[in-house]
């Protein structure tokens, strides 16, 4: 049977964004996992352009529980913070807010940091958008390498971006920015909407793909693995095949979990029970 490491699950906290962040960490310490993927936004890390929550203080809290800090994800979809806005003001404050993330994932010992290119305008043409995101990540990326984070693109939902919803998209982004430092996440819920498998990703970039959002979806929604349509056991069957030895990020985000987080990562892991090694 196709497995996966227990280490490479990684909890995140989006749903339980009406909790404290010990009560997220007990829950995923109660639930046998090993890493987490920080949610970089209040209540659980204050990350902005000015400044953010000690790193040092924050690791050690995380490895009170058990824990290790494995993937640093700044909120910049539906915040003010927006990699390819295109007013001067709004630009400058969220290149601030990047970097300060960059600088945070390396504090609290986090290898890996995952970006989208959302903040484009909707009456613009696509090829501006392109071209902001190409200067901006070419601008991070010495920043990330000088702190030793790499990041990691997605692709995004129709519903947050016209730009970058495709794997093809994000493939030339990725060549025309040609920098070790930025490479490639896949959020299962974006693909599946784009019509792709996690097999396309793999096959049109191996190597380059460093991180998954891995979630259930009907494509549409970040869901708890069973209360979607994808078939759980090709995409561990893919994994196995492809050698990916990266992290599986468990990014549930519907509303439908709000009220009780716990349960729901409980349920996920149920799921994923069988293939954990």
């Amino acid at each position: 049977m196709a497995t996966i490491r227990r280490e490479q699950l990684a909890g995140m906290g989006m749903h339980y964004k009406y909790r404290t962040l010990e009560y997220f960490l007990q829950a995923q310490k109660e639930l046998g996992l090993k890493s987490i993927e920080v949610w970089c936004a209040r209540p659980h890390f204050l990350l902005d352009d000015y400044d953010y929550d000690d790193p040092k203080a924050f690791r050690e809290k995380v490895e009170s529980y058990g824990l290790t800090i494995g993937v640093f994800s700044p909120e910049c979809t539906v915040y003010n913070y927006n990699l390819c806005a295109w007013e001067e003001t709004a630009a400058r404050h969220s290149m601030g807010y990047f970097e300060n993330g960059i600088r945070a994932a390396a504090g609290t010992g986090a290898k890996l940091m995952v970006v989208n290119c959302c903040g484009g305008a909707r009456d613009e043409e696509p090829e501006r958008v392109f071209d902001r995101a190409v200067s901006r990540l070419k601008a991070l990326a010495k920043t990330a390498a000088d702190q030793g984070v790499t990041l990691a693109v997605e692709t995004v939902r129709p519903d947050d971006s016209h730009v970058f919803n495709t794997l093809p998209e994000l493939v030339r982004l990725l060549d025309a920015v040609g920098e070790d430092s930025v490479q490639a996440s896949v959020d299962l819920t974006a693909a599946g909407m784009a019509g792709e498998s996690l097999k396309d990703w793999f096959e049109t970039l191996g190597k380059r793909l460093r991180h998954i959002r891995f979630v259930d979806g009907r494509p549409q929604g970040r869901l708890a693995w069973g209360d979607g349509l994808r078939p759980l056991e090709d995409h561990v069957e893919w994994i196995n095949q492809y050698g990916y030895q990266g992290y599986l990020s468990l990014a549930l985000n519907d509303a439908r979990y709000f009220d009780d987080p716990r349960e729901a990562d409980r349920k996920n892991m149920a799921a994923l029970a069988p293939f954990i090694q």
